[in-house]
């Protein structure tokens, strides 16, 4: 143990520093109540560096029975997906316990902001966690998301195997973008995008 000790003391500043960050990270890994406080802080890092992928060509589109999908909103309000056909759509399957999803989440925060006042495109952030859940994290992580519980089974052009998945939709019912994983949302690239869209 002396020559740990040691060898230890004859790092630079730097290297001790990092050592003390990696044995708190493992620390904070191991305590289950801030595992995902730990990994919502590596993934919101994670998110400001990628970019979702944008295709030149559709990756799917819906039908008319896609349309058939149940959501309610927080003010427990009832919508059918068709509400929103020919407009973009940009949805987002998360959960409160989901570090990626905490992590992305203020990217889309701000992308949000950019958009909410534009009635041709619409955010929904798709869960199936409880209302009492959901409101108690947007209150305080200070989101003011359009979130949504989800009601009846998903289209199959929507069906995920993990979260965060993200679809952006255009206004033919293509759906442009299929995201796995945290992103950057509020990239100019992604901004550029969705303007081309909204042409």
């Amino acid at each position: 143990m002396k020559k740990q000790i040691e060898k230890w003391k004859k790092k630079s500043l730097f290297s001790k520093i990092t050592d003390v960050l990696f044995i708190l990270l493992i620390v904070a890994f191991i305590i289950p109540a801030s595992r995902t406080e730990v990994m919502a802080f590596v993934n919101k890092v994670k998110s400001k560096i990628i970019t979702p992928r944008i295709k030149e060509e559709a990756i799917a589109k819906f039908s008319d029975r896609d349309y058939n999908w149940q959501l309610v909103d927080m003010q427990r309000n009832v919508h059918n997906f068709s509400e929103f056909e020919g407009k973009v759509v940009f949805v987002n399957f998360w959960a409160t316990w989901c570090g990626p999803c905490i992590g992305e989440m203020p990217e889309i925060q701000e992308l949000y902001n950019k958009y909410k006042d534009n009635e041709e495109i619409v955010f929904i952030l798709a869960t199936t966690d409880d209302f009492e859940t959901i409101e108690a994290f947007a209150q305080k992580r200070d989101f003011d998301l359009p979130f949504y519980i989800i009601a009846s089974t998903l289209p199959k052009v929507l069906e995920y195997t993990s979260i965060p998945t993200t679809f952006l939709i255009n206004t033919k019912g293509e759906i442009m973008i299929r995201q796995v994983g945290a992103a950057n949302w509020n990239s100019g690239k992604m901004t550029d995008f969705i303007e081309e869209m909204l042409k």
